[in-house]
């Protein structure tokens, strides 16, 4: 995992992430009683990476296109979306239907190949290696779970 780019740490994130919606998904088809748990350490790991996103990255970072501003606005509009879809998941959580779950997949998928495939390799390139190094840092004082 190339921890000196920005789509190196945050493809590890990214992967945190998708194995927890896998566990969750699985638990919840099972009814298993740890799905509970697993839902609320999913939706922890997902809001901490959202704030990561959004105060370690997209606040950080000047603007020089108005392309990457109407990305990263796209993107905290995906994440209001995702969370209140989590909020909705919270207040019916035993009532969560496959169809749910497979809409927020889809939505996470899509967001999770946007980010890693266009607008992370963009600012890697784009970044001065003193501001990248400064996001980095900034990304690791917010710690995931391995």
């Amino acid at each position: 995992m190339a921890k000196d780019n920005l789509s190196g740490l945050m493809i590890s994130h990214h992967a945190l992430i998708g194995m927890l919606f896998t566990l969750l998904k699985e638990e919840l088809k099972e009814k298993s009683q740890t799905a509970g748990s697993t839902f609320s350490e999913f939706t922890w790991e997902i809001k901490k990476h959202f704030f990561t996103e959004e105060n370690a990255i997209f606040d950080y970072l000047p603007l020089k296109s108005m392309e990457i501003f109407k990305n990263m606005n796209h993107l905290r509009d995906e994440h209001l979306i995702m969370l209140n879809l989590l909020k909705n998941f919270s207040d019916n959580f035993p009532n969560i239907t496959g169809e749910q779950m497979e809409e927020f997949s889809n939505l996470l998928e899509n967001h999770r190949e946007f980010e890693e495939q266009t607008l992370y390799p963009k600012l890697d390139k784009e970044m001065r290696e003193e501001q990248r190094k400064e996001i980095i840092s900034r990304i690791n004082e917010i710690p995931i779970n391995g």
